[in-house]
């Protein structure tokens, strides 16, 4: 899954190994070694990825009843 951060940006869950607070900003430590900026706190991208996941399976309830032929799961 992703986390959305500003903009259009997403970053993967996966790619993440750390994120650390500092000021006005949080860093986003990447398994790359890479690292990310962001000016949102840790608890509102935990909340943007829960937002992010709910609004991704309400979009896919559609597709998945018209696959199990109108069936729920």
């Amino acid at each position: 899954m992703f986390i959305p951060l500003e903009g259009d940006g997403l970053v993967s869950i996966r790619r993440i190994v750390a994120m650390v607070r500092h000021e006005n900003e949080t860093a986003i430590y990447l398994r790359d070694g890479s690292l990310l900026a962001t000016g949102f706190k840790p608890e509102t991208l935990g909340k943007r990825y829960n937002a992010f996941c709910k609004e991704a399976r309400a979009n896919a309830a559609p597709l998945r009843a018209q696959r199990n032929g109108g069936k729920k799961k």
